[in-house]
């Protein structure tokens, strides 16, 4: 995924000012920034949802496109009273061609919980049913905006050891305020500020050039004037 000068303006605030990107495929990339850095208009436009002013993407953004993308974002418009099954055979309608149901639900242990009305899950129980409908169209790209958000460690745990057991053929965008998380399971860095980018790169090359934990040069980079 190549992206050139892509900006984004609301009203006279700059999402994104003319960022630069090149993301490896088949990675997990972690994307961190402070709120209002652009994390959330970038993938809402890679999700095609929202347009940008400038720039380009190597990416048509159009509907099919739109077939093999899975996102989770963290606003999510669900029916609430519908059951879990449900919403997974209403998200599997949207499109031409998706995976086994009954498998997926297997896979991301919803099964046990499949008749449950959705807004009677846990924490926990509502993510792994986010994960099974960003998975029911076996996507290329799949991107989360902040999805362990809320959850407890051990819930957060099980929800990474489930991604990366579902989605080891795919390219991975998530976006985090825990920077344990990212430094532990991410491979790929990008790191907004004010709608620049200030990192891009493998994870593992930025710790050894930075000598810092991620949570550390997170905090210098954000103290920064």
């Amino acid at each position: 995924m190549v992206i050139k000068n892509l900006s984004k303006t609301y009203d006279n605030i700059t999402a994104l000012n003319g960022i630069n990107l090149e993301i490896p495929s088949n990675t997990t990339v972690g994307l961190i920034g402070h709120n209002g850095s652009g994390k959330t208009t970038l993938l809402e436009i890679l999700c095609g949802i929202k347009s940008f002013d400038e720039g380009v993407i190597n990416l048509p953004l159009d509907y099919e496109y739109k077939e093999k993308i899975g996102v989770i974002l963290q606003d999510n418009a669900f029916y609430y009273d519908a059951r879990v099954e449900e919403l997974v055979e209403l998200y599997a309608s949207f499109y031409k061609t998706t995976v086994d149901l009954d498998a997926l639900m297997d896979e991301v242990g919803i099964t046990s919980f499949r008749k449950k009305l959705y807004r009677n899950l846990s924490g926990g129980m509502k993510q792994r049913a986010n994960l099974a409908l960003a998975l029911v169209n076996n996507p290329e790209l799949l991107i989360l905006d902040e999805p362990t958000t809320g959850l407890d460690p051990l819930a957060r745990k099980e929800f990474w050891a489930l991604l990366k057991k579902t989605m080891n053929h795919a390219t991975i965008i998530i976006s985090s305020h825990d920077m344990d998380e990212i430094e532990e399971n991410c491979e790929y860095l990008v790191f907004l500020k004010d709608g620049f980018v200030v990192e891009a790169d493998y994870l593992n090359l930025v710790l050894e050039r930075t000598q810092m934990n991620l949570s550390d040069y997170y905090i210098e980079v954000n103290q920064e004037q």
